[in-house]
C-alpha cells in the first residue's frame, strides 16, 4: 500500500474543481470539447474490446451544435412589452451574428443567409429566408429550413405615420434570428430558462470567465506548458502538493468555466505524476527492504 500523505487528496478535488455557477454551463458549451472527442464518441467497452471484434461505428452527437449555441449572453438581451402587455425577450442581432461567427466562421465563408422570398400585404414586408453553414467537423454545407420575418412598413411617431426605411432590414433580421434557432442559438430564452434568475446569473458567469484573457485559448495553452514544467521537477508528494497549492486548483476551476478538455489534460497530469511518485517510492521501500 502507498504511503498516506497530504496530497492524497489533490486528485480527487481535481476531478471536481467546477464551481456550482458553472457545472451545468460547462457541459453545455465547453468550446474545446470537440478537439478532444469530437462529436462521434465510442465508449470504454468499445476501445478495450476493438482487437477482439469488429470496431463498432461511433455515435454522433446530434446535439453537438444546439448545446454550443443555446446559451445566451445576459448582455446581449433586454425585456421588451408589446400592445397587449405581451412581454419577451429581445436578443441583439449583433451578438447572434458574433455566436455564429465565433463557431462558424466569417459570414459568406462558413456560414450565411439568403432570401427565398417576400411579399407585401397589410401594410407589411414579409420576407422569407434560409440560413447556411458549414459543419465544423464534416466540412457539409448544411441549410436551416426557410422562416419568415414581418415588420411593418410605416412607423408612428407623435401620431404620425411615417414610412420606415428599415423595414426590409428588420425583417430580414427576423427570419434569420428564427432560422437560427432551428439550431440552437439561444434556445435558452425561448425555452423560457431566462425567466429564471439563478439561471441568468450562471450565463453572467459563464460569459464572464469566457471573456477573461486568462481562459483564451493561447493563454490556456502556456498554463498547460508551465504545469508540465512544473511537475517534471517534482521529486516527492511535498513538491507535488506545493505546485497545486500555488494557484493550479483556483486556475483549473477557472479553466473548467469555458474548456472543459483542458481542466481534464491538467487534472490528469497531477494523477500521473502523482502515480509515478508514489510507484517510485514504493520500489525504493522494497529495494531498501
Amino acid at each position: 500500500m502507498g504511503r498516506m500523505s497530504k496530497t492524497d487528496h489533490i486528485v480527487a478535488d481535481a476531478e471536481m474543481p467546477e464551481s456550482n455557477v458553472t457545472e451545468s454551463s460547462v457541459a453545455e458549451t465547453s468550446p474545446a470539447e470537440p478537439k478532444s472527442g469530437g462529436r462521434g464518441s465510442q465508449g470504454s467497452k468499445g476501445a478495450a474490446g476493438a482487437g477482439s471484434r469488429a470496431e463498432e461505428p461511433q455515435r454522433i452527437d446530434t446535439m453537438f451544435l444546439w448545446n454550443r449555441l443555446k446559451r445566451t449572453d445576459p448582455k446581449a438581451t433586454k425585456p421588451f412589452t408589446r400592445a397587449g402587455g405581451f412581454r419577451g425577450t429581445q436578443i441583439d442581432p449583433t451578438w447572434r451574428f458574433q455566436m455564429m461567427t465565433e463557431v462558424f466562421g466569417p459570414i459568406g465563408k462558413g456560414w450565411g443567409y439568403e432570401q427565398v422570398d417576400w411579399t407585401i400585404a397589410e401594410r407589411m414586408i414579409f420576407i422569407c429566408a434560409r440560413v447556411w453553414y458549414i459543419d465544423p467537423e464534416t466540412k457539409e454545407k448544411c441549410f436551416t429550413g426557410p422562416q419568415w420575418g414581418g415588420t411593418e412598413m410605416v412607423r408612428r411617431r407623435n401620431g404620425m405615420e411615417m414610412p420606415d426605411d428599415e423595414c426590409f432590414k428588420m425583417s430580414m433580421t427576423d427570419a434569420v434570428g428564427k432560422c437560427l434557432l432551428q439550431i440552437g442559438l439561444a434556445a435558452d430564452v425561448y425555452m423560457g430558462q431566462f425567466d429564471d434568475s439563478k439561471y441568468r446569473e450562471e450565463s453572467e458567469a459563464f460569459y464572464a470567465a469566457k471573456s477573461n484573457p486568462d481562459l483564451q485559448p493561447a493563454a490556456v495553452e502556456a498554463f498547460e506548458a508551465e504545469v508540465k514544467r512544473r511537475l517534471g521537477v517534482c521529486l516527492d508528494l511535498d513538491d507535488l502538493e506545493e505546485v497545486w497549492r500555488s494557484g493550479v486548483g483556483t486556475r483549473l476551476r477557472e479553466i473548467g468555466a469555458v474548456d472543459r478538455a483542458a481542466q481534464h489534460r491538467i487534472t490528469g497530469l497531477f494523477a500521473q505524476k502523482k502515480a509515478e511518485i508514489l510507484k517510485r517510492e514504493e520500489e525504493d521501500g522494497r529495494e531498501a527492504a
